[in-house]
């Protein structure tokens, strides 16, 4: 068995097969680990949202800030975004398969036999890991629940910026997910930083990338959703896998048996 996480699908199908086809991706024995954003921007998000259905108990995602709003959006929280090409797999008739199987997926998932945990956009470094796995686990239930519209339309906000031990139900719930879905900047004053999206070395004086901050938690850390760092986190605790591929870059896997990076350029 081997362990593929791979990064921002967003919707490029042909080259997330071509990456599975390099790297002899067999769904009988190996797993496909997600780090998040399976679908919109790229040309066949109906594509992919299909495959992770077939797959089954072969793939293991994580939630992405784009797969929670084709969850708002579906509902009738935002109006569709051109930009995001979701119109097909909205109309596709495992629609709604898709979004009921994509409700049950966590915002963190962990993998102690690597001394590995991936979300999408990160952890945050001042809590530790076991803390912002039991938040992530409480949002996950409220997502899967019978009152996941209700908590989706209350997921929206920059606030709270920072944790503090007392916050409210819902104030925990939307940070966790700001964390983990949302986060690339923290501020010098500790607080997340959400307007910034350049690489870091272009990046205002009073802004740290999230995995530069001091951080005492002793796993590696495998995320995403930061295209603009092309992977590049010049740390190996830190590993990103979100290298573009919907922006005509590449499409990047690594496996945690070997710890060996397969790429695909796009093929746009």
């Amino acid at each position: 068995m081997a362990h593929y996480f791979v990064g921002d699908i967003q919707g490029c199908y042909d080259e997330l097969m071509r990456l599975l086809d390099k790297v002899k991706f067999n769904p009988e024995q190996d797993k496909l680990c997600p780090v998040g954003d399976l679908v919109a921007r790229g040309p066949a998000s109906e594509k992919v949202a299909k495959l992770m259905l077939e797959l089954d108990q072969a793939v293991e995602p994580v939630l992405g800030n784009h797969d929670l709003h084709l969850l708002s959006t579906y509902v009738g929280l935002y109006e569709p975004k051109k930009n995001d090409k979701l119109k097909k797999l909205i109309h596709a008739p495992f629609i709604d398969k898709y979004l009921k199987w994509l409700r049950k997926q966590p915002l963190i998932r962990e993998y102690p036999e690597f001394n590995l945990v991936m979300s999408h956009a990160g952890l945050h470094p001042s809590l530790p890991v076991s803390e912002q796995m039991a938040l992530a686990a409480c949002a996950q239930e409220k997502l899967a629940g019978k009152d996941y519209k209700k908590w989706l339309d209350r997921m929206y906000g920059n606030e709270p910026r920072k944790w503090r031990a007392h916050l409210t139900e819902e104030e925990a719930f939307r940070f966790i997910i700001n964390t983990t879905t949302r986060m690339r900047f923290i501020d010098d004053e500790g607080a997340l930083e959400f307007k910034c999206k350049l690489p870091p070395e272009q990046a205002p004086l009073h802004l740290s990338p999230w995995f530069e901050v001091e951080n005492h938690n002793p796993q590696t850390f495998i995320f995403g959703h930061w295209a603009a760092l092309l992977g590049n986190t010049r740390n190996s605790k830190f590993i990103g896998l979100d290298t573009g591929c919907v922006w005509g870059h590449q499409l990047t896997c690594y496996k945690a048996q070997t710890q060996e990076f397969f790429a695909q350029a796009s093929l746009s």
